[in-house]
């Protein structure tokens, strides 16, 4: 059995591939992706948007609004306020995932490989 990866980080502006250039780039085993996000704030002015493609072209989760926390703690991934969805990943298989920033939030993301 594969050792989970884990990856995560902040960011503080439109993202267009938030996989890239990290372990997850490339799927290196068949398991279950699970991505997480939560916004600072997330309100008509200041949010995020997340937009989730598939290795095969799917996209299940298209430009939707990111929660934001309250209190808004970057760095802090409150389970009970948080974006979350898991996928089935295949070795080599690429999952496309774009931020989009509106305003002056800052958003915490996670992503887990099982």
């Amino acid at each position: 059995m594969a050792v989970p990866i884990y990856e995560s980080g902040t960011v503080s502006a439109t993202t267009a591939d938030l996989l890239s250039g990290g372990r997850l780039n490339a799927i290196p085993f068949n398991g279950v992706l699970t991505l997480e996000f939560q916004a600072t704030t997330a309100d008509e002015t200041n949010r995020y948007t997340v937009t989730v493609q598939l290795p095969g072209g799917d996209v299940p989760i298209d430009a939707q609004l990111v929660p934001g926390s309250n209190p808004a703690l970057l760095g802090v991934l409150d389970e009970r306020q948080t974006l979350r969805a898991s996928y089935q990943a295949r070795q080599g298989g690429h999952f496309n995932v774009t931020l989009t920033e509106t305003g002056t939030a800052t958003m915490t993301w996670r992503a887990v490989l099982r």
